[in-house]
């Protein structure tokens, strides 16, 4: 100890000497970091950054982003109780994005992505897989429908002798009455039919007979195929193709990030994210009813990393402020404390030059560095002006007083810096890629803090001064009574100290972990609300999903299959779903399907007054036949007949009270349109039946490109997107999600492996990091001090400092999350500070009255500072 404090007083005397050759060496290294920084610092938005590159996650999540063009992505979600309203929208955004105006547009960065219609996925071109359509059935439907088929020709033949609507009704009413005196069996039959009829006749008076059918979706669907059947149909074309949920509510347009202006790289966040908000507010702006949001992985991190930049400027903006403040009051001068804040200064721009050198960038968790590193380096200012004015108070000369201040604090500045430093270095050892590049940044900056506190400060002490110099320590008397009460009582201090400790360390227990990284988005943020809106949404999934990647369509088969039964997951989406299997067999089925309809054309005469007084008494006519039905499945106690005949009874009721109170001429002309329609629909059912490719087998090329490119990589190989069925930014539902998955594909990879790999890793990292911090700062201490006695002593203030912490957090609610949990190491750092400025001050005197000195007040006031700083 002795040899290093006369170190330090030849330093002191070299200081003396030559002052402002260290404060112009100090003002040059920090003007050229700055512009080193500005220069050359990057900050990155992703959240796989603060993945280590050496973890099978990031290997497996590279080769996934390499085959299929890198990031998730950007979601729109346009929003209104209007479905219609939206669908424009959708429409206007598609129009706008693809705009040549727009890419690129003057407004915009230049590497955005330059968008085209490849990029854009908002709905599924049906018409494109029309051919392949029975495909998609089992043989044991297709033999369903082939019987169908057969039985159906007869009533075909009817209809095309004469093509009026009062021939099928009168059709149906004849079956009816065979069905009353049918067998078990052949009734069966014929009532699969009659959701056929029920539909035609809702479809009659109700639906706007302009607009064409769907030929995949008719009333006369029903006819060959099963009501499950009709019915998943419903649901998957009644919105044409586009991505909707909640009922029309919400429709979703995807965006795929791709490469920018500069081939082979991927364009920006930062560069396209603005571009898309831009073009959405100037389609917003069109139709003020309806809501455009931008979500997905992408955005959210790049909204996370914006709204940490701009708080961390703020903070360390208000930080300089407060602390300057508190200096100031603390000291009851502005003079001194703005020469610490100056140094604080000279201090951040050369720790971001060294984070620029050392790493390169900055991200969402080392853009906290700054205020960190002032909030812990003004401690090593206030220290030394204190005892600087310590020894200004005792008579000594200005020249002496900065010798002494850094011959007698320099030890206990040099200790606590470097135990700070190498609290923050222990942070590499985690394990953890975020909280090592925190820890290399923020070691080094504690290290140039305090460099410039032991080189700049003296010298800024010696050249600048008042005229008159003061001696005056503020609250002297006030702290010196203080301390005597301490002293007086040191039992009871410690028994208080003592119990309070142990309830702390009970309530310490409760704490529990916040897995949620949601959580910590900032509260109103655009791209979270649209993300908890789409989680919240009954029938949406999420933005985000498990990606398998597998090499031929039979794994994909297989895999599909799999992760399909999982009881965590909601949907699979393959080139598996799209392709159907066993297509030799079914071809056989499917062509002799289409030799009963082949060429079959309605022949419609021109309406007729008449007509109208013909399809009415049909319509009442077979409405007393149901009648008839109806008693006897109510006699027979026959439940299914009576909903099927019920349904049915019901749309003639009401087709026909509709149709009798229209005007006479608007009742004509609709008629006249819709037995046009209804014979349209019947061919185009038939035609959809007898043009099913039967010569060749389905294969990927036959898929619609913008599905198939986001489900074919670039070498050819298959993506499975896997969506949870739960919320899975919630821990426990993402763990049972990962494991399930994980489980049928042990090499998936995606944002929700991300994500737990990263809260995981970021966990038990600085768990680890406190662990290494501690282990190494009880090392540079005992070294240090080589005192075991004094080694507890200093660690005391730490140990009690870290519990009080956490019975604290246990009282407020506050739980532990994947930010503030690295308070764990911090908190190793700063509270053996403390512990080392009053030790080794004991030392150097043997007195333990520390608060009528510089050290006791120092220690307050440089508490108050770091409370300041990261409050």
């Amino acid at each position: 100890m002795e040899q290093r404090r006369q170190y330090l007083r030849s330093l002191a005397h070299v200081l003396c000497r030559w002052p402002k050759l260290f404060i112009g060496l100090g003002a040059a290294l920090a003007l050229v970091a700055g512009i080193y920084t500005a220069c050359n610092l990057q900050f990155k938005t992703s959240r796989n950054d603060l993945i280590g590159r050496d973890s099978e996650y990031w290997r497996l999540y590279s080769e996934y982003a390499r085959e299929f063009r890198a990031e998730e992505d950007y979601i729109l979600l346009v929003e209104s109780d209007s479905p219609e309203q939206n669908r424009v929208v959708v429409d206007a955004l598609v129009s706008a994005l693809v705009t040549a105006s727009n890419n690129p547009h003057a407004a915009d960065a230049k590497l955005a992505q330059r968008f085209s219609m490849d990029d854009l996925y908002y709905r599924v071109d049906f018409d494109a897989l029309k051919s392949w359509f029975l495909y998609y059935l089992s043989p044991d439907e297709l033999r369903q429908i082939g019987g169908a088929v057969k039985e159906f020709r007869q009533l075909v033949d009817i209809l095309q002798h004469r093509s009026k609507l009062d021939t099928f009704f009168d059709s149906m009413r004849r079956m009816l009455m065979v069905m009353a005196d049918a067998s078990v069996a052949e009734r069966r039959q014929m009532e699969e039919f009659l959701p056929t009829i029920t539909a035609i006749i809702n479809q009659l008076g109700t639906v706007p007979v302009e607009k064409a059918g769907n030929d995949l979706l008719t009333p006369w669907a029903s006819a060959f195929f099963s009501e499950e059947m009709v019915s998943e149909a419903e649901q998957q074309m009644q919105w044409q193709g586009y991505q909707v949920f909640n009922k029309g509510k919400i429709f979703i347009l995807l965006v795929h990030p791709r490469g920018g202006e500069l081939d082979g790289e991927m364009a920006p966040h930062d560069a396209t994210i603005p571009k898309l908000r831009r073009i959405m507010a100037e389609v917003g702006a069109q139709f003020p009813n309806v809501a455009i949001n931008l979500t997905g992985e992408p955005v959210l991190d790049y909204d996370e990393m914006l709204a940490s930049q701009r708080d961390a400027t703020r903070a360390t903006l208000l930080t300089l402020v407060l602390i300057a403040v508190i200096f100031a009051i603390g000291f009851r001068e502005l003079l001194r404390p703005i020469l610490g804040v100056l140094c604080m200064i000279l201090v951040l721009a050369m720790s971001l030059g060294w984070a620029t050198l050392a790493v390169g960038h900055l991200n969402i968790i080392t853009v906290t560095f700054a205020v960190m590193l002032l909030g812990l380096g003004i401690d090593l200012s206030i220290q030394l002006i204190a005892r600087f004015e310590e020894e200004l108070s005792q008579g000594a000369s200005r020249k002496d007083a900065v010798i002494h201040a850094v011959e007698c604090t320099g030890p206990s500045i040099l200790t606590a810096g470097l135990t700070n430093a190498a609290a923050f270095f222990a942070m590499m050892l985690s394990g953890f890629k975020g909280v090592s590049e925190l820890g290399l940044i923020a070691g080094g900056g504690l290290i140039i803090a305090t460099f410039i506190t032991m080189l700049v400060l003296p010298s800024l002490l010696l050249l600048v001064r008042r005229r008159s110099e003061s001696t005056h320590i503020p609250a002297q008397a006030a702290a010196h009574r203080f301390n005597e009460a301490l002293l007086r009582r040191p039992v009871l201090v410690l028994a208080v100290c003592g119990v309070i400790t142990v309830m702390a360390g009970l309530l310490g227990w409760q704490i529990r972990f916040d897995y949620n990284v949601l959580n910590l988005q900032s509260k109103g943020l655009a791209s979270v609300e649209a993300e908890l809106r789409l989680l919240r949404s009954p029938d949406a999934e999420s933005s985000i999903f498990a990606a398998v990647v597998v090499d031929d369509l039979s794994a994909a088969r297989r895999m599909h299959h799999s992760l399909t039964g999982l009881p965590t997951v909601a949907i699979v989406h393959s080139i598996a779903e799209l392709i159907p299997e066993g297509q030799a067999e079914k071809a056989k089925l499917i062509a002799a399907i289409g030799e009963h309809v082949q060429d079959i054309r309605f022949n419609v005469p021109a309406a007729d007054p008449a007509d109208e007084e013909a399809l009415l008494r049909s319509l009442a006519a077979l409405r007393l036949r149901v009648g008839q039905l109806q008693r006897q499945a109510t006699a027979n106690e026959d439940v299914e007949s009576q909903r099927r005949l019920d349904a049915l009874a019901d749309s003639i009721r009401v087709a026909r009270q509709r149709l009798q109170e229209m005007p006479a001429e608007e009742r004509y002309q609709r008629l006249a349109a819709y037995e046009k329609r209804f014979y349209h629909d019947l061919e185009a059912q038939l035609r959809l039946l007898a043009t099913q490719e039967t010569t060749k087998e389905m294969t990927v090329a036959d898929i619609p490109p913008n599905v198939k490119r986001m489900l074919v990589g670039k070498t050819g190989k298959f993506l499975i997107r896997v969506f949870p069925k739960e919320n899975i930014w919630d821990r426990a539902p993402l763990e049972r999600f990962v494991r399930d998955v994980q489980s049928v594909a042990p090499k998936a990879t995606g944002t929700p492996l991300g994500l737990y790999e990263f809260v995981e890793i970021l966990q038990k990292g600085y768990v680890k990091a406190a662990l290494w911090a501690l282990l190494v700062i009880v090392i540079i201490i005992a070294v240090d001090f080589r005192n075991v006695a004094a080694t507890v002593l200093t660690l005391v203030p730490l140990g009690a400092g870290m519990v009080w912490t956490l019975g604290c957090l246990a009282l407020l609610g506050i739980p532990f999350n994947p930010a503030n949990i690295m308070v764990l190491p911090l908190t190793v750092g700063i509270g053996v500070a403390y512990g080392i400025y009053i030790v080794q001050r004991y030392h150097e005197d043997r007195n333990a009255s520390l608060y009528g000195k510089s050290t006791g007040r120092a220690v307050l006031l440089s508490a108050l500072t770091t409370v300041v700083g990261f409050a």
